[in-house]
């Protein structure tokens, strides 16, 4: 087995000039990804019904991001993968034209036969013409019955009393009947969109996504409960992994380099996956090279072999024994390689994070001690295990998804 030092000259050899060509290596991420279950919440809706507020809470995506963001997938959809086009373990797929145009969803199922999915249905609380949603729906859920279903019934607001009624707080929709308190005519609206559901095993969130300029507090009212149903039916730990640092880093370029992070995070764990030792280490190295260029780039700071010098020499040797380490694991039957795919993932997601610290830091003109950057490596290194954890178990298991 090689020593801590061959593994740490590996790393900076590979940031200066990667052992995985760029070609090679891009084939290999786009095969890893091709082959990790990335989840497609699939949006059901009218135009206007609030799907795009969905995507806007659940990522913390701008409406222009998010616009520009989709891609056509069908005649009548379009995905949005998050956080992009190259780097996501996420997608949105949008229906286009309901109510418009008379919708076959054969084509759309096609394309996400073998993708592991959540339906969601978007309707208004008060709006209930919705047979362009629900003849579609009835499509879908003959052709594969057991994809979960959660109704997301929106703009609550809108069956208040009076234009300054507040939310009730705390939430109240989690209890069916709902609680006296809720206005009167919302409840009935509610209560009388769930009979449409009644032959199917349906999740109902009610919730209200809202500006800051509409003067509705708080903005992301229902939020908490949404993530709830998700994880109940798609459980990825994706509202872990989505969920940013607001504590320790605030500033804009982390909100646009974390997902990034993540994503690198999750192609080194199903990359680790591979069950025979040393086979994926040029691999591997090859990922965070990419991750360690990314980053640097979303921060407009340079490349140069001396901070990569300065921040490896910091951190190298633990990150060079725990790789040997994560190696050695493989050997142990069954375990092995589920346990070292998370090692490769915590690891790639804690370096991510200390880079995007060491660059923020940098940018200042000031950079961290040794000590700093190697605490912070240690608690991304916990954060990176217990995000992705649950996705990885997910990544590397041989049952197929229901």
């Amino acid at each position: 087995m090689k020593s801590p030092k061959d593994y740490l000259s590996g790393i900076w050899q590979n940031l200066r000039a990667p052992r995985v060509d760029d070609e090679r290596l891009q084939e290999r991420l786009e095969r890893l990804r091709a082959e990790m279950p990335v989840p497609v919440f699939w949006l059901l809706g009218k135009t206007q019904s609030g799907k795009t507020s969905i995507i806007r809470a659940l990522t913390g995506s701008t409406r222009t991001e998010i616009g520009s963001g989709f891609r056509p997938c069908t005649r009548t959809s379009r995905l949005y993968p998050f956080p992009d086009e190259s780097q996501y373990f996420l997608q949105f797929l949008d229906t286009r034209g309901l109510g418009e145009v008379h919708y076959d969803p054969s084509e759309d199922i096609r394309v996400l036969e073998n993708q592991a999915h959540c339906l969601i249905v978007v309707v208004k609380a008060m709006d209930h013409a919705q047979q362009p949603v629900l003849e579609p729906l009835k499509k879908i859920l003959k052709a594969h019955p057991r994809w979960p279903l959660i109704v997301v019934q929106t703009s609550l607001h809108e069956g208040y009393p009076a234009v300054d009624t507040p939310h009730i707080l705390p939430y109240p929709y989690r209890e069916f009947p709902f609680p006296p308190h809720v206005p009167r005519d919302l409840a009935r609206s509610l209560a009388s969109q769930r009979q449409w559901f009644d032959q199917y095993e349906a999740r109902f969130v009610p919730v209200d996504f809202t500006l800051p300029e509409d003067d509705h507090y708080p903005e992301h009212y229902g939020l908490d409960a949404l993530w709830t149903a998700l994880e109940d039916a798609v459980p990825l730990g994706l509202r872990a992994m989505m969920h940013e640092h607001r504590k320790a880093f605030r500033d804009a370029q982390f909100r646009t380099a974390h997902p990034h992070v993540l994503g690198y995070a999750a192609a080194a764990g199903a990359a680790a996956g591979v069950p025979v030792p040393m086979i994926d280490i040029p691999l591997l190295l090859g990922i965070q090279a990419k991750l360690f260029h990314s980053i640097a780039s979303i921060y407009g700071q340079e490349m140069s072999a001396q901070r990569a010098a300065e921040i490896f020499g910091t951190l190298g040797l633990g990150i060079a024994v725990r790789m040997g380490g994560r190696e050695l694991l493989k050997f142990v039957p069954g375990l092995g390689s589920a346990v070292s795919a998370l090692f490769a993932a915590a690891s790639t997601y804690a370096l991510g994070c200390t880079l995007c610290a060491y660059f923020s830091y940098a940018r200042e003109g000031d950079v961290p001690d040794a000590a700093t950057l190697r605490r912070l490596y240690e608690k991304e290194y916990a954060e990176g295990r217990s995000r992705l954890r649950e996705y990885l178990q997910h990544v590397t298991s041989q049952e197929p998804s229901p």
